[in-house]
């Protein structure tokens, strides 16, 4: 199987704030399962010493980048863009706090390369997947969430906010027209973009763990400026 990824080149684009505690973890963790891949943590100036932390590490793959904004949509962007300047022919995008397990990794991108999509999502919402550790809160704004965009953009799959993704070279490219997506609502441009484009989309099965350290970045303003971005999705469709 291992031979499989040295055919292409992989890139694993992370967005940091605050995540010293997970990210260095998570790093050695991909470094080990995927010694070949290349791994692009995008900081936003992170006070926790995030960056710092990430350099003193022996990845020879890793390159950290450190920017003076926040937003997720825009970080993930940079990344990807970096990414695709490295010549990556597929390129995964995840969450820095652990909730994402990176041993998932091997076969997403296996399905990727075998079955030739352009988008494979980390999904909780299909057989085989869930979430742990939620409060019921968070399991209804999600799940109200994904029921919402779908109803909208007749999308097939269940799990379109999730960032656990495996993107190739075509459908990045059209992820970066998103670029007035600069927060959580990038997840749901991208996916609207690559569905309206006809590229040939699948999820995986993943069992999301909520994070064991730090604090989530999703607050009421950033759920609210998501749904305003729906609404916007609806009206342009």
């Amino acid at each position: 199987m291992y031979g499989l990824y040295t055919m292409a080149k992989i890139s694993i684009v992370i967005p940091t704030y605050n995540e010293r505690d997970n990210v260095v973890l998570l790093i050695e963790q991909i470094a080990k399962l995927l010694p070949e891949s290349r791994i692009i943590v995008v900081d936003d100036s992170s006070p926790d010493g995030t960056a710092e932390a990430l350099r003193d590490l022996n990845v020879p793959n890793l390159a950290v980048f450190v920017r003076n904004e926040r937003g997720l949509g825009s970080a993930i962007r940079f990344g990807i863009k970096k990414a695709l300047e490295a010549g990556s022919d597929f390129i995964i995008t995840m969450d820095a706090d652990l909730s994402h397990d990176p041993a998932y990794l091997p076969q997403m991108i296996k399905t990727a390369m075998e079955g030739e999509y352009d988008l494979v999502v980390g999904s909780r919402y299909i057989n085989g997947g869930r979430v742990e550790n939620w409060p019921l809160s968070r399991r209804i704004i999600s799940r109200g969430a994904n029921l919402l965009f779908r109803l909208i953009s007749h999308s097939p799959l269940h799990d379109n906010t999730s960032n656990y993704r495996v993107y190739s070279r075509r459908a990045t490219e059209l992820a970066l027209d998103c670029e007035t997506a600069n927060g959580y609502e990038f997840q749901i441009c991208s996916v609207f973009k690559i569905l309206k484009s006809g590229l040939k989309v699948t999820e995986y099965p993943i069992v999301f763990k909520d994070r064991r350290f730090g604090k989530s970045k999703l607050g009421i303003s950033e759920i609210f400026k998501w749904f305003y971005y729906v609404v916007g999705l609806s009206l342009s469709s």
